[in-house]
């Protein structure tokens, strides 16, 4: 009886845990919202494939320009308090786009100057809460609180925030961004209240930023798989995002949908994210990791052709839903993977080049996306996406596996991740 005790004790995730768990799950219900919400925004306020693309631009910009030194301050800040400050001046920035919907003052430019604001803040809460997660949590349950928090966000962002965000667009254009500042406040006190078995330390070496950032990208360019896997990962968002940065345009005048359509069409990628999370495991121990891994990014290739070849409802439902599949598997691996393999004391410097590489080009996929698409057509986005991903497959792909046979134990599948 003692020792089922004991078992049941080791196994269970910590009160500190559940709290950041409420504070995710609600922060990603007001994020679902503004998922449908923000590009119907957009579209309304110009017709502009490149202004339009800008807007994911100005989100996606502070990935390429501050992860870095970012890495290294949450290295040296308390990282709770780092989070629950950042997700306070997120609310404060929707309550005030929310204002400027409702006294009908807002322009596509002021839209693009709060979310350049918003996508700083996400840019320090989202490192933070990678390296936080370790602190509260003992490393044999990573896999099973990285899998929780994944679920509650695959749940409350998707299948529940993007179809009444884009409902509540249409009856009232600022409620979804009024509801995500409440929300954002609500997560932000949450945080706050956590107490940590482990209290942060922050790092006491005397190295200046550059001898910090320098420590952190020789470390992970040392390391081949992860600087392969940060390479791919970086082309991959990249290319995402020629399309995603327009989607909601292709959405209205490829499909022909209305704004509660287009909320419906982004909430089917929440089918294929639950079967991921579910199936991912599974279909990494049958093929092993490291096939996974590349047959993962052989469909982020192939699924763009979909959409640019048949652009009906149904077909951008099923290459969307299987993205999500595939993109969950990749995740599945390699996100639990950077957390045991990178050093701790290291984490938020080596991280940051990580995130550097394999989320900052986002920004510049968002650019080259609107200038294509405003060029050669919408569908153009998808094309140039199959055909550059298909060439970092070829060249990737054999050091990927060669690397993979090191790094990688296959006895040891990691479970879905809560962030990418």
């Amino acid at each position: 009886m003692n020792e089922d005790r004991h078992d049941a004790a080791t196994t269970r995730l910590p009160s500190a845990f559940w709290r950041q768990f409420a504070a995710s799950t609600t922060s990603n219900l007001g994020d679902g919202l503004i998922g449908a919400a923000g590009p119907l925004l957009a579209l309304t306020l110009t017709d502009d494939s490149r202004l339009i693309s800008a807007v994911s631009f100005a989100s996606m910009v502070p990935w390429l320009v501050l992860s870095l030194p970012a890495g290294i301050f949450i290295d040296r800040h308390d990282r709770k308090r780092i989070m629950s400050r950042a997700n306070l001046i997120r609310a404060a920035l929707f309550a005030i786009l929310a204002l400027t919907i409702v006294t009908d003052v807002v322009t596509i430019w002021i839209m693009i100057a709060v979310v350049l604001a918003l996508g700083i803040c996400e840019v320090l809460f989202d490192m933070s809460a990678q390296a936080f997660l370790p602190a509260i949590v003992d490393d044999h349950l990573l896999e099973k609180a990285n899998g929780r928090l994944y679920a509650a966000e695959v749940v409350a962002n998707s299948f529940v925030g993007l179809p009444i965000g884009a409902w509540l667009f249409v009856a009232a254009a600022a409620a979804p961004f009024g509801f995500n500042a409440a929300a954002l406040a609500v997560a932000a006190l949450l945080l706050a209240s956590i107490t940590v078995a482990r209290p942060f330390v922050g790092a006491t070496s005397t190295e200046n930023y550059r001898e910090s950032f320098l420590t952190g990208f020789r470390w992970l360019w040392h390391h081949p798989l992860l600087r392969t896997l940060a390479l791919m990962l970086g082309a991959a968002n990249m290319c995402h995002m020629f399309a995603q940065s327009i989607f909601a345009k292709y959405a209205r005048d490829e499909l022909g949908l209305g704004p509660r359509g287009f909320g419906f069409l982004l909430a089917t990628a929440a089918i294929g994210s639950i079967i991921g999370g579910l199936a991912g495991a599974r279909i990494a121990k049958w093929f092993g990791p490291s096939v996974a891994i590349v047959a993962a990014y052989f469909m982020f290739a192939a699924l763009e052709i979909i959409p640019a070849a048949v652009p009906q409802v149904w077909a951008v439902v099923l290459a969307g839903a299987l993205m999500a599949v595939f993109g969950t598997v990749w995740n599945v691996i390699t996100v639990s993977l950077r957390q045991r393999l990178i050093p701790q004391e290291l984490f938020g410097r080596v991280n940051s080049v990580y995130r550097f590489i394999g989320t900052g080009t986002s920004a510049i996929g968002a650019v080259l996306g609107g200038q294509i698409a405003f060029y050669f057509g919408l569908r153009a986005t998808y094309v140039a996406s199959a055909t550059f991903l298909g060439f970092v497959l070829v060249v990737g792909a054999p050091s990927l596996l060669r690397h993979s046979r090191t790094y990688i134990d296959p006895e040891r599948t990691p479970a879905p991740p809560s962030i990418t």
